[in-house]
C-alpha cells in the first residue's frame, strides 16, 4: 500500500520550507498556515511543536545527520533538506511519536514533495537516526556547547565569554524550553487578574496567577489561539511577556504626563503605560515602520486607549525632525532595536539570522535613538532604555557610555518597583539599586531582558 502525508506533516513541511530557506518569520508563517487548515486542535499542536522544535534544535540535528550524508547537507536539495531535520526532530525530540511512525510518515511526505528517489535516502537516512541518533546525541562532546544547545558557535562563544562556561551553559538549557504565553489584564476594562482568570477559562482557556507578576496570568502551552476569544477582542488583556510587562511597571508612569515611546511597534509597551496612566494624558508613539505602526492604532484601538498618537519618525534621526513632537516630555523610553539574544526560546529564528557583525552593527543605532531622544525629556524627567538581549555591549555598557557623555543623566534606583520574588533575587535586586538591571533567562522563568531607568537632573 503507498503511504500517504498526514495533513499535519504538510502543512508543517510548508512552514519549515518558508522558515529555514526563505527567511520567513516562524510565528507569522504559523498563523498563515493554521490559520487557512481545518486541522484539529491536537494536529494544530503537534504543527506548532514541530515547527517550532525543529528551526530551534536546527544546528544539532544537522551535525546529527551529517555522518549519513554523503555530502555537506547545505548542498542537498532544500525539500530533501527539510523533510531530513523534520523527520530527526520527530525521532530524537518529539514525545508520544514513534520512531516507525516518524520514518514511514516523512517518507511518504519526501515522495511527494523530493526530487524522485530522493524518499529512498530519507529513510535510510531517518532508519540510522532512529537507530543510533540518541546515543549519539547524548554523547555530544562537552566541548561542542554550540552542538548540544544547537546554537551558531560565534553565539555560544560570545554567551561564554560575556557570563563564563557555566553560567552560559545554564542560559543555553534555559533556552531549549518551552516558553508559556503571559498575558496582561486591562484593568480599564476588568477588575482584576482574578476576574480575567474565570473570562478565560469559560472560553475553555487554562489561566492561573503568574508567580512573579501578581498582575499578569500564564496560560500553557504554545498553540492556542487566544486572539480569537471574546475577551481578547474586547480588549480585556494584552498577550505580553512578563519582561517587558517590568518596563511599564519600572517606568511607572503617572496620570496626564506627557509621555514619548520612540520605537513603539508593535504597541505593547506603549499601551500598558496608556493604561498605567489610566488612559489619562498623552503618548506620542513613534515607529520607522509604517505597516507595524498600524498595529500600535489597532492594539490602542482594541484595548479602548485613547491617549496614544502614532507617528512615523525615524529616531536616529529624532533631533532633526519637530514639527509634531512636543519639545519635552516626562518620560522618553527607547524600547530599541536589538540582537534579541533574550528570546531563543520565544524566537527560534533569531539563532537563524543573528550573528556578532549583526550585534555590532545594531550598537550605533541605539546609540543614535539614546542621543536623539535624551533631547526631549524634561529637567526632573526619566528616559527608560531597554532591550530583549542579554549582550552587555548592548545593555550596560550602551548605557555607561551614554551617562559618561550626559552627566545631565544619572540613573535611579527602581528596586521598589519590583515584585517581591525579583527583589529577592540578590543579582536583580543589587542591579535595580543601581538603577540598571539584566534578566537572565535561567532565573525566575522569564525572558532575557534588560530596563534602565535614567533621569534627567533638575
Amino acid at each position: 500500500m503507498t503511504l500517504s502525508s498526514d495533513g499535519a506533516r504538510k502543512t508543517a513541511y510548508r512552514c519549515l520550507m518558508e522558515v529555514l530557506e526563505n527567511e520567513g518569520y516562524s510565528n507569522l508563517v504559523l498563523k498563515q498556515e493554521l490559520g487557512a487548515s481545518s486541522l484539529s486542535s491536537q494536529d494544530r499542536a503537534f504543527v506548532t511543536a514541530m515547527v517550532y522544535g525543529t528551526v530551534t534544535r536546527v544546528y544539532t540535528i544537522d551535525a546529527l545527520l551529517s555522518p549519513y550524508l554523503k555530502r555537506e547537507i547545505d548542498k542537498l536539495d532544500a525539500s530533501v533538506r527539510t523533510c531530513l531535520r523534520m523527520g530527526a526532530w520527530q525521532v530524537l525530540f518529539a514525545y508520544g511519536v514513534k520512531d516507525y511512525a516518524a520514518v514511514s510518515e516523512t517518507v511518504a511526505l519526501a515522495r511527494e514533495v523530493c526530487p524522485k528517489g530522493a524518499e529512498t535516502m530519507v529513510n535510510a537516512v531517518l532508519r540510522r537516526i532512529a537507530k543510533e541518533g540518541p546515543e549519539k546525541l547524548s554523547s555530544i562532546p562537552a566541548k561542542k556547547v554550540n552542538i548540544r544547545y544547537s546554537l551558531k558557535s560565534e553565539i555560544a562563544g560570545c554567551l561564554i565569554k560575556w557570563y563564563g562556561s557555566e553560567k552560559a551553559e545554564s542560559i543555553m538549557e534555559a533556552f531549549l524550553s518551552i516558553p508559556e504565553v503571559n498575558v496582561r489584564p486591562n484593568f480599564l476594562k476588568v477588575k482584576d487578574t482574578d476576574t480575567l482568570i474565570k473570562e478565560l477559562e469559560a472560553e475553555s482557556v487554562r489561566a492561573e496567577k503568574d508567580p512573579v507578576l501578581p498582575e499578569a496570568a500564564d496560560i500553557p502551552g504554545n498553540s492556542i489561539d487566544i486572539s480569537k476569544t471574546e475577551s481578547f477582542r474586547e480588549g480585556h488583556f494584552s498577550v505580553q511577556s512578563l519582561s517587558a510587562m517590568l518596563v511599564g511597571r519600572i517606568a511607572s508612569p503617572e496620570e496626564n504626563w506627557n509621555v514619548l515611546d520612540t520605537c513603539s511597534a508593535p504597541g505593547g509597551k506603549t499601551a500598558h503605560l496608556a493604561e498605567l496612566m489610566g488612559n489619562k494624558g498623552h503618548i506620542d508613539a513613534l515607529d520607522a515602520n509604517d505597516v507595524r505602526l498600524k498595529m500600535v492604532d489597532q492594539t490602542a484601538e482594541r484595548l479602548g486607549l485613547s491617549i496614544i498618537s502614532t507617528m512615523h519618525y525615524d529616531c536616529t534621526y529624532l533631533k532633526d525632525e519637530t514639527e509634531k513632537l512636543l519639545p519635552e516630555y516626562d518620560l522618553v523610553l527607547c524600547d530599541v532595536p536589538c540582537s534579541g539574544l533574550g528570546l531563543l526560546h520565544r524566537k527560534p529564528d533569531i539563532r537563524l539570522s543573528m550573528s556578532y557583525e549583526k550585534m555590532q552593527d545594531l550598537l550605533p543605532v541605539q546609540e543614535s535613538i539614546l542621543e536623539n531622544s535624551c533631547l526631549r525629556v524634561k529637567r526632573g524627567g526619566y528616559l527608560i532604555y531597554s532591550t530583549c538581549t542579554i549582550n552587555p555591549n548592548e545593555n550596560e555598557k550602551q548605557i555607561e557610555s551614554f551617562l559618561s557623555r550626559h552627566d545631565d543623566f544619572e540613573c535611579v534606583p527602581f528596586t521598589e518597583l519590583l515584585p517581591e520574588r525579583l527583589k529577592n533575587n540578590p543579582r536583580l535586586s543589587e542591579g535595580s539599586r543601581e538603577g540598571m538591571m539584566t534578566i537572565l533567562p535561567d532565573e525566575e522563568g522569564m525572558d532575557g531582558f534588560f530596563i534602565a531607568k535614567m533621569r534627567r537632573k533638575n
